[in-house]
């Protein structure tokens, strides 16, 4: 068998993966740009201010959360609390098994 005899040669292909990549890149610069012009358009008549005015502020704007923000209730909110428990009850609950050990320790 002849080298003409296995088929037709073809060129490289001169398309490679950037090309395509390069091609997405382009439509979203090109939206972007887009997404540009109509916020101009809105803010050069004065309907981006209207609608900033009219959207809430948030604490925290990654998050837009619905809920109130609730306020603390308790008048012991003052004092220092560990893991959610008031710190006086957890001194006191120390002060408790430290007087059984001993009390153990005293027994033995």
């Amino acid at each position: 068998m002849s080298a003409q005899a296995a088929g037709p040669v073809r060129a490289p292909n001169s398309e490679s993966i950037w090309g395509g990549i390069g091609g997405f890149l382009s439509d979203a610069v090109a939206t972007y740009g887009q997404y540009e012009a109509v916020k101009a358009r809105k803010n050069s008549t004065g309907q981006g201010r209207l609608e900033h005015a009219a959207t809430p502020e948030l604490d925290n704007a990654a998050v837009q959360v619905e809920a109130n923000k609730a306020l603390p209730t308790s008048q012991n909110s003052a004092e220092p609390e560990i893991l959610g428990i008031p710190q006086k009850t957890v001194i006191m609950a120390f002060g408790g098994l430290l007087a059984i050990g001993l009390l153990m320790k005293v027994a033995k």
